[in-house]
């Protein structure tokens, strides 16, 4: 089963750890929804299985589990799409999505942070490697800079000046 639910806000990290946990027994995959291969702000997907004898009970179900998953995060939630096929079929077209791609301003954004200060962050030793360099400049995985992005220890202002040492 897959529901595209508009939520009013963008797909974040905190709402992925919560679907997840809520919906674990239902074994999630959520995400930023797509359309026509374009991320849809404001809108959340979210796979899981989901057992009924008919394919309404199916629906049912699902859109009840995840409004009320929704719902304990605060995110009034309106669907928008919903698809129910055998898993294998949904595993199958999820395996053939494209996987989210993020440049230095897409990292910015995700960051809160100048594109000055993101293309700085690139160049840090743990930062995740380049998928890929074209001529715009270096792509990476949105999963991995997501990663990176949870564990990164943010320093606000600018470092202390050096003191000069007087004789």
């Amino acid at each position: 089963m897959r529901i595209d639910a508009d939520t009013g806000a963008d797909y974040s990290e905190a709402l992925d750890a919560h679907l997840r946990e809520r919906l674990a027994a239902r074994h999630p995959a959520a995400g930023a929804a797509y359309a026509a291969g374009r991320q849809v702000t404001d809108r959340v997907s979210i796979q899981l299985s989901i057992d009924g004898s008919t394919v309404r009970q199916a629906i049912d179900a699902a859109l009840r589990e995840v409004t009320a998953a929704l719902r304990e995060v605060g995110v009034s939630a309106r669907a928008v799409r919903v698809e129910a096929l055998p898993e294998e079929e949904l595993d199958e077209e999820l395996r053939q999505m494209p996987p989210e791609l993020m440049g230095v301003r897409e990292i910015a954004e995700l960051l809160g942070v100048t594109r000055q200060r993101a293309d700085q962050l690139v160049r840090r030793e743990d930062f995740p490697q380049p998928l890929q360099t074209l001529a715009a400049g270096a792509i990476w995985p949105g999963a991995a800079v997501r990663s990176w992005a949870a564990t990164w220890e943010r320093k606000g202002g600018r470092p202390k000046a050096a003191k000069a040492v007087s004789e």
